[in-house]
């Protein structure tokens, strides 16, 4: 089951679908969204579980993920939600269920009794960490200045610890079905065996102490079984040509449009010779830019011989890696393609997740770290920056070896598979 609202959520659940099918008959579900397409194109049977979400409620789930907006989308939809996916378990019967930030199964599978693997990118008790919160906050900003940064740290640490924001109407559901342990925002987000998606050294965690259920499996990100365009190869071959830098530029599913919008534009402005793969069709359509069309380019000030936006996702893990250097916004899927791909970013998060994955990678040495409240000029300046700093450029491919280390999705797999035979 996956939040097919997200485009990571989508290739994380492919990825580990594509590793289980030579030892389970794999099934894929979601409440729909803009990346139900991916799954309805698969190789494996698709159930659209209702309601499916509606472009706004999906806009309300991103608002709150960005703590945008304190309104609740899941209040009026939760007890269908529950009620699809119960009918669902009840046709199939499967084994297992693992979830890609699908918040009701956290109550679903538990009422089925299934077994409930969770993906996440790092544990609550690092995420709760004032180290982790620092990392949302700017280093040239007001509260770092006013040496602060530390002590608002430890205070948000102490009310995200206790967050119960979206929770409520998942308790009065668990209460329905006499199920304990939700409460916290914290407890829709795990399963009873919580897989991380991530490399513990790079967090400094300590595997021995971690509980028993919960597991690293190193990196996973996308591996959508696309064909490289040619437009990709011609921008790669004149980049070569011309010694200029070929950049990639992509903003995921949660990059905020009017921000994408101003930061391309900048980067544009600032290296007119530069060359620019940009995947943010979808982004820009936020913003009432056809990308497909001309005329709505130049007037955006996007109109360039030199960018390329495809109408449609890119397989990104095969595209990155003809790169010199990348632009994101720091979800951990795209920043586990450029650790894997060897190639430095600059990245500007969108939430306080993203701002740690990339402060942890720019503490490696292979990113630098912009903020979303900076100017589009200062990102643009970074990039210049990054493109000119040939240490950057070792320090990623070394990051590239240490990434070969860890198996993803067939570790995810090799869990499920020693649950369900017990």
């Amino acid at each position: 089951m996956t939040e097919a609202i997200n485009a990571a959520m989508v290739t994380h659940a492919l990825l580990v679908a594509d590793a289980a099918k030579p030892f389970f008959e794999v099934h894929l579900a979601s409440f729909g969204g803009a990346y139900a397409k991916l799954l309805e194109q698969s190789e494996f049977q698709y159930h659209a579980l209702s309601p499916q979400w509606t472009e706004e409620q999906s806009k309300a789930i991103y608002a709150a993920d960005q703590f945008e907006s304190f309104s609740n989308p899941y209040t009026e939809v939760l007890h269908e939600q529950i009620a699809s996916s119960l009918h669902l378990y009840s046709t199939i019967r499967p084994s297992a269920v693992a979830a890609f930030f699908v918040l009701s199964a956290s109550i679903s599978a538990r009422i089925a009794r299934l077994p409930l693997f969770v993906d996440m990118s790092m544990t609550r008790e690092y995420a709760t960490e004032p180290k982790a919160i620092a990392a949302s906050i700017a280093d040239d900003g007001v509260v770092t200045k006013m040496g602060l940064r530390m002590t608002m740290s430890h205070v948000a640490s102490w009310l995200m610890k206790r967050m119960t924001f979206i929770a409520g109407p998942f308790e009065a559901a668990a209460r329905e079905w006499n199920i304990t342990g939700i409460h916290l925002i914290w407890d829709l987000m795990e399963g009873d065996y919580t897989v991380i998606s991530d490399i513990p050294s790079w967090v400094g965690v300590d595997e021995k102490k971690l509980p028993p259920q919960v597991t690293y499996v190193g990196p996973l990100y996308g591996k959508l079984k696309m064909e490289i365009p040619p437009e990709v190869m011609e921008l790669r071959e004149k980049a070569t040509q011309e010694g200029q830098p070929l950049i990639w530029f992509a903003m995921g599913s949660s990059g905020q449009p009017p921000l994408v919008l101003s930061i391309l534009r900048e980067l544009l402005r600032q290296q007119p010779t530069w060359f620019v793969i940009a995947p943010v069709h979808t982004l820009l359509k936020g913003v009432g830019i056809d990308s497909a069309d001309q005329h709505a380019l130049v007037e955006a000030g996007l109109a360039s011989d030199r960018l390329f936006i495809p109408s449609s996702l890119l397989p990104s893990h095969r595209v990155e890696p003809l790169c010199d250097a990348a632009l994101t916004h720091g979800g951990q899927g795209t920043v586990h393609t450029s650790m894997c791909s060897g190639v430095p970013f600059v990245g500007v998060g969108m939430m306080p997740e993203q701002d740690l994955n990339i402060r942890l990678a720019a503490e490696k040495g292979m990113a630098l770290q912009a903020m979303k409240t900076d100017h589009p000029s200062q990102v643009a300046g970074l990039m210049k920056q990054l493109v000119e700093s040939k240490e950057m450029r070792v320090k990623a491919l070394k990051i590239k070896e240490q990434c070969q280390e860890f198996t993803g999705e067939h570790a995810f797999v090799n869990l499920i598979r020693e649950v369900t035979k017990s």
